[in-house]
């Protein structure tokens, strides 16, 4: 018989713990496990006195034994301390314990040969399944957080292993209590709530953000013996979903569906996809999830047991500044998928085998087909060039409207604006190639392997030529710069926020708040009316403005399909051309996804956005992006020291 050893008192507070070498028991009270954590599998969540107390280190396996019931599970660290534990109902149910309650524990270590499960200690890192590159040429899969996802990387690791596509998968990345919530996807974090359970819901991008980001990058390229300038043919970002919907007689379920983006694909093609999966679904799947695609116009909303539902994963970070940016990835797909395809491990098989499946006839149907040939077009210096055009003031209804657009667009505010003037074009690559020799000649930048520096601040970047980013339309060679021949009424890209406010600077302007540039998208200030669209439209046209598959000629090109500035002659209603799409464009504000709950309550006289963060905010849409992006109220965030192939700038004076 086993004796009473010590008591010992945890911040505070006493617990009682009956231990001989390292078994204790713990009578404390059952709270909910920290969000987030699922993709920890069976686990105990304890406080670290009693963690230290069993001399055991996290992700270790330990035999809870309550009354009735024992249980294998691992063993983490609560971000609380006192006489608490946590734990999920599908562990604390068959012990028989009570939520919310004291209950009364035994806790034992078990040594590496009493284990059944496999010790899972929390760190980053990524796993690399090699496949036939020979059989898939520039083709993989990616589990960017296939732990979270519970088991996409186990997934995708059975499809490259049985069916030879190169995949990597990443692991321990969205700890969120604890401050380790990293997209692998995408340059970004959560930062951990003060001493609790959960992030506040602000992301940021910062250092270790984009090593994260990094390493899961680099790991794929390299995985697929991919060289700089090397764009995938096909690549398809692999996610799970927990995502629920409420039933009319009150039960709440998941929902049974893939949601899906695609990229690079045009509209029918995308509906060729969904219809393989419909003939082909029941091979795979008993009860086949429905599949949807959020770049679809007929699958925003989509319907379950007649119940509307919005389209919830877009993967637009993803595509804007992440994996499957344009400029990395000819054809890509953001897959997000319930977990009846992924938890079950009978069932595994069959999705590795529908991943299989479904690569094979993108690559065999759709990028066999014949692209048109690229035209040649005449590109004329546009009408008014180089003028600005002068917005007149006043008070306007900022953001979008109760049940429109993104939470970051609401609630609608009055703002009020004072009359300024803005640039009738985007900045275009020969205005901007003036700027660069003039600071090159002036000492005032830096170029090394085709990437253009402040020479005062050689941290920050202003744009990089075609040597540093291969869809750049700016040559930098012999010392000199000078337009790709055909490009020098295109908008510029690759150019960040600081290489924005430097050429601003250098031309005696500024770039406009968001106040300003929405404004002067969005808003007729003789008839009071606001438009959704910077084209004058409350709907989509897409021949009015160019983003992903709106059938321009400069859609046959090899490379970015922007059109020359003002190429669509639809103007918003100051009178400015492609505020809604071509490239998105920098504002001067930092970014604030919640910001407009903070101003709603105040009267904005030309509000200037936060006094600091992480990111600036980008308006407008762009060439590759969903139509519904273009929105006016649209609103990003991206690092200032970004520099992307659909972000560009005008500016204000």
């Amino acid at each position: 018989m086993r004796k009473v050893m010590r008591i010992i008192a945890l911040s505070g507070l006493m617990a009682l713990m009956a231990c001989t070498g390292n078994t204790l028991t713990y009578k404390a009270k059952l709270i909910k496990a920290p969000v987030a954590t699922r993709q920890l599998g069976p686990a105990i969540f304890l406080p670290a006195e009693v963690i230290r107390q069993l001399n055991m280190s996290e992700g270790y396996p330990l035999q809870v034994l309550s009354d009735s019931a024992q249980m294998e599970l691992r063993v983490y660290q609560l971000p609380s301390s006192g006489k608490v534990f946590g734990m999920y109902p599908d562990f604390y149910k068959p012990l028989k314990l009570t939520f919310g309650q004291n209950n009364s524990l035994r806790l034992t270590p078990l040594s590496e040969s009493e284990r059944t499960l496999k010790p899972q200690p929390i760190r980053l890192f990524v796993e690399n399944y090699q496949g036939d590159v020979k059989q898939w040429p520039k083709m993989a899969y990616g589990a960017p957080h296939g732990d979270c996802d519970m088991q996409t990387g186990a997934i995708v690791k059975q499809m490259s292993q049985t069916y030879g596509i190169p995949s990597t998968a990443g692991y321990g990345a969205r700890l969120t209590y604890r401050g380790k919530w990293f997209d692998m996807n995408r340059p970004l974090m959560k930062l951990p709530k003060p001493g609790g359970n959960g992030t506040i819901p602000e992301r940021v991008w910062n250092e270790k953000a984009d090593s994260v980001y990094q390493m899961y990058q680099d790991s794929v390229w390299n995985n697929n013996h991919l060289h700089f300038g090397e764009r995938f043919e096909l690549f398809c970002s692999f996610h799970g979903h927990d995502l629920t919907v409420k039933l009319p007689d009150g039960r709440r379920v998941e929902r049974p569906v893939i949601e899906a983006m695609a990229e690079g694909f045009t509209k029918k093609q995308i509906r060729r996809i969904k219809n393989f999966y419909r003939q082909h679904a029941t091979e795979y799947y008993d009860h086949p999830p429905q599949m949807v695609f959020g770049n679809l116009p007929e699958d925003r909303v989509y319907y379950y047991q007649n119940i509307p539902l919005t389209f919830f994963y877009s993967g637009l970070g993803t595509r804007v500044y992440g994996s499957l940016r344009a400029d990395l990835v000819k054809h890509a797909l953001h897959m997000e998928t319930p977990n009846t395809m992924r938890l079950d491990p009978a069932v595994q098989p069959h999705t590795a085998r529908f991943l299989n499946d479904l690569f094979t006839f993108i690559r065999d149907s759709l990028l066999t087909e014949t692209k048109p040939q690229e035209q040649h077009l005449t590109v004329r210096k546009p009408a008014h060039y180089g003028q600005m055009v002068t917005v007149y003031g006043g008070t306007f209804p900022m953001g979008a409207e109760k049940n429109q657009g993104w939470s970051s667009e609401r609630p609608q505010h009055p703002v009020t604006v004072n009359t300024f003037k803005m640039d009738r074009y985007e900045v275009s690559n020969e205005q901007y190639v003036r700027f660069l020799k003039a600071a090159l000649k002036k000492g005032k930048i830096t170029v090394t392997h085709g990437v253009i520096r402040d020479a005062h601040t050689a941290q920050h970047i202003f744009c990089r030529s075609k040597q540093a980013a291969p869809l750049s339309q700016i040559i930098f060679k012999h010392n000199q710069f000078k337009v790709e021949t055909g490009k020098e009424y295109f908008p510029v890209l690759y150019v960040s926020w600081y290489g924005a406010n430097a050429y601003a600077e250098w031309a005696g302007k500024r770039l406009p708040t968001e106040a300003e540039w929405e404004l002067a998208a969005s808003w007729n200030k003789r008839t009071k009316k606001k438009f959704a669209y910077a084209y004058q439209k409350n709907v989509i046209a897409l021949n009015r403005a160019n983003c992903e598959d709106s059938g321009d000629p400069f859609e046959q090109g090899v490379d970015a399909f922007t059109t020359p500035v003002g190429w669509y002659p639809y103007a918003s209603p100051a009178g400015l051309y492609d505020m809604s799409g071509n490239v998105m464009e920098w504002c001067s504000d930092w970014y604030l996804y919640g910001r407009y709950k903070q101003e709603s309550d105040k009267k904005a006289i030309n509000p200037q956005g936060p006094l600091k963060g992480s990111m600036r905010t980008v308006r407008g849409g762009a060439w590759n992006l969903e139509p519904w992006v273009a929105r006016t109220t649209f609103r990003l965030g991206i690092n200032p020291n970004a520099t992307l192939v659909d972000v560009g700038f005008r500016c204000v004076k």
